[in-house]
């Protein structure tokens, strides 16, 4: 009898084992056994962008599969950055779910050496990695590839820059109407400034003028962005900064009220002189009299959003220098924010 009880405990003591296993079976074990690395190029290649191959693929970047322990769904990413930026501020290409190759096209690279300065015609080394990830990039899930080094030599054309689209009900839900915000650091991040005629006034992200690509929204109204999420409402009425992470999915959605203030407006640099929208052109103005001084830009009454312009090129730059007034007269002032890159004119009537 008693080797009978012990070979039931034995039997059972090792159903519970196998028990045990199969239960493991089902909780596999992510972990990052094998990083991605180019197959193609792999380094050290020379590439001249030039008016006749502008909108040509420069090249088509090739890696190995990421290995996580098991068979997992992988995003990969291709991120571009100047040489020893260690990837701070990088063009990010993202092909296909799963895929591992993605065409870089010479008018993207372009936009991103222009977009950091560098001059036509200089060549320039970027470093290249391809990121895998499985799940979301917050969890920390993903292996990079050792960067290689290419050389590129831009070309002056006109700049480009990518678009999403911002359709909601204060235009009709039209994304081929709709204001748009621009990545135009090439990065993922966009930014945009919309003006909303009402307030809880519901609205969307895509990232064509349709919505044959889907949408963004957000489900739980936390300024975490999900595919196809809920419309997006906690806005007052009025002209709102907003910032989209592409990568991150994340954005913000700050309101603001932009006013005019310095040496020559008629109060000085004590208060600000409000800007009024206009629904037809999309530019926040003011017609006032003015003296010789300065001026800048700012939003809600305060300093921690303001405009002026470093360069005295027209183009606004946060926290900029002060914009000279240069002769007394009564002037029409517009602040650009329905473009690329912001812009003002200080017109003389």
């Amino acid at each position: 009898m008693r080797l009978s009880y012990s070979f039931l405990l034995l039997l059972l003591l090792t159903g519970i084992g196998f028990t045990a296993c199969e239960d493991d079976s089902f909780d596999p074990v992510l972990s990052l056994d094998v990083a991605p690395e180019f197959t193609a190029p792999t380094g050290g290649e020379s590439y001249v962008v030039t008016e006749d191959n502008l909108n040509e693929t420069m090249a088509t970047f090739t890696w190995n599969a990421a290995e996580f322990g098991f068979a997992a769904g992988i995003q990969y990413n291709l991120v571009l950055d100047l040489a020893g930026n260690d990837f701070a501020d990088p063009l990010r290409i993202t092909p296909a779910f799963g895929a591992t190759e993605v065409a870089v096209e010479n008018a993207a690279v372009n936009n991103f050496l222009l977009g950091r300065e560098i001059e036509p015609g200089t060549a320039t080394d970027l470093d290249v990695r391809v990121s895998a990830t499985v799940g979301l990039p917050a969890d920390g899930n993903t292996m990079s590839s050792t960067p290689i080094t290419i050389t590129v030599t831009p070309y002056a054309a006109p700049r480009t820059f990518p678009v999403l689209y911002v359709p909601g009900a204060y235009q009709g839900w039209d994304p081929g109407s709709a204001t748009q915000l621009y990545d135009v650091t090439e990065s993922g991040r966009y930014e945009g400034y919309v003006f909303f005629p009402d307030a809880g006034s519901e609205f969307k992200f895509t990232d064509a003028p349709n919505w044959d690509n889907g949408d963004f929204g957000d489900n739980e109204g936390d300024g975490t962005l999900e595919t196809a999420g809920g419309n997006i409402s906690h806005v007052a009425a009025g002209m709102h900064r907003i910032n989209v992470d592409i990568n991150a999915l994340t954005y913000e959605v700050m309101p603001t009220n932009w006013g005019l203030i310095g040496s020559a407006t008629p109060t000085g640099w004590d208060s600000d002189t409000d800007l009024a929208y206009d629904a037809t052109t999309g530019i926040l103005s003011i017609t006032l009299d003015l003296i010789e001084g300065e001026v800048k830009f700012r939003a809600n009454d305060a300093w921690d959003l303001d405009f002026g312009d470093n360069d005295a090129d027209g183009a606004l730059d946060y926290g900029g220098a002060n914009i000279a007034v240069p002769t007394a007269g009564n002037y029409t002032v517009e602040l650009l924010l329905n473009q690329p890159i912001y812009g003002y004119n200080l017109i003389r009537n």
